[in-house]
């Protein structure tokens, strides 16, 4: 279905010549994709554990719109490329990272609606490049099903800079974020080509040899390009000033956890009125100020319940809540299975059950 190209292997590439190394061709030890080739598949009913299925990531991942959870990961790992399809129930703010030197091209698949990167809106299906050393707070829709190949970012512009586009490769050591507009064919072509490649990986192994690792890689990298140089515009994803606002207010709320301040002390504390703090977090975000600091405080309950439940510590469900401001008991319940699914209590019911599952097949395998 797709006209394969095969590259010569990327020389390392830097923007200044005195940072290569001294060997022109050197084996690039590039990142934790290169360990194995295999493809894995993840399923999970709690974001935050949903997050900790990534290898070598380190990402935090909170759920911001109501109901049960559930999450999906396939994950395939090529000899230079990390490719990882993630599908998801429900809005989701994620930040952290990947691993130093990863440049990630993510490309939507299908979402209910928009995304907030940086405190821009990301409309569907843009595709977006990020540095995968730092990676700023992403809402994600309702419902989202999205690609990321996760390339090295020094490899990726050496095989531009191999190609004859040295201007790409300058960029992509430069760049720490871009949004890429392109055309509705050449998304949709990406779209069908990623929907041909998992359902490959679904039915056999054919990635366990080389060769089709390859043949994947090449065409990978065909999307990259296709999306980088096709007639299109590029544009610089940096923080907005309404994302910095709405930073500074959630960072002085963090800190007065047990006495959570109300939007007008907000307001006072980070100088702007009220209505102009709600337009930072709707635009940053999506959601109200109030919103967002009662999800971010029930996320940071749920937290810790789990790490309770998974160490086997007793915990006063009632003190956890009241340390993040939740003083009205039946409210605070309400809140939480609006948002979860589920009761606290359940909340370690749950994730008590499933460690002692796990401890009872170390024990039958050990």
């Amino acid at each position: 279905m797709f006209e394969m190209f095969v590259p010569r292997r990327p020389t390392a590439y830097a923007a200044d010549a005195s940072q290569l190394p001294a060997d022109p061709m050197p084996e690039i030890a590039l990142s934790p994709a290169g360990a194995a080739a295999r493809v894995v598949e993840c399923h999970s009913q709690d974001a935050g554990v949903h997050a900790s299925q990534l290898p070598g990531w380190t990402l935090r991942t909170e759920q911001f719109s109501a109901g049960r959870f559930s999450g999906h990961l396939t994950l395939l790992r090529l000899d230079h490329v990390q490719v990882i399809r993630e599908r998801t129930s429900q809005a989701l703010m994620k930040q952290g990272m990947a691993w130093p030197g990863a440049l990630i091209f993510s490309l939507p698949m299908a979402a209910s609606g928009d995304a907030y990167f940086n405190g821009h809106i990301l409309p569907f299906p843009c595709p977006l490049f990020s540095d995968g050393a730092d990676l700023p707070p992403l809402m994600t829709p309702k419902y989202c099903d999205v690609v990321n190949l996760v390339m090295d970012r020094q490899w990726l512009a050496g095989y531009f800079n191999d190609v004859g586009e040295r201007g790409l490769a300058d960029d992509l050591v430069a760049t720490r974020y871009l949004r890429i507009n392109v055309s509705a064919d050449g998304i949709a072509a990406m779209q069908r080509g990623i929907t041909d490649v998992f359902e490959v990986c679904g039915r056999t192994h054919v990635f366990d040899f080389a060769e089709s690792r390859n043949e994947l890689e090449n065409l990978l990298l065909r999307f990259v390009a296709d999306a980088l140089t096709s007639e299109r515009s590029l544009s610089m994803v940096g923080m907005t000033s309404q994302k910095q606002v709405a930073d500074r207010a959630f960072g002085y709320a963090l800190s007065r956890r047990e006495t959570p301040p109300r939007v007008d002390d907000l307001c006072r504390h980070v100088g702007v009125s009220r209505r102009n703090l709600q337009i930072c977090f709707q635009e940053a975000f999506g959601v109200s100020p109030s919103q967002y600091l009662r999800f971010a405080r029930l996320n940071a309950v749920r937290r810790e319940l789990i790490a309770c439940a998974a160490t086997g510590r007793r915990v006063s469900i009632g003190d956890v809540a009241a340390s993040w401001g939740f003083w009205h008991w039946s409210r605070f319940a309400g809140n939480y299975r609006d948002l979860f699914g589920e009761l606290p209590s359940q909340t370690l019911q749950n994730n008590h059950s499933s460690c002692l599952r796990g401890f009872a097949r170390a024990v039958s395998t050990g």
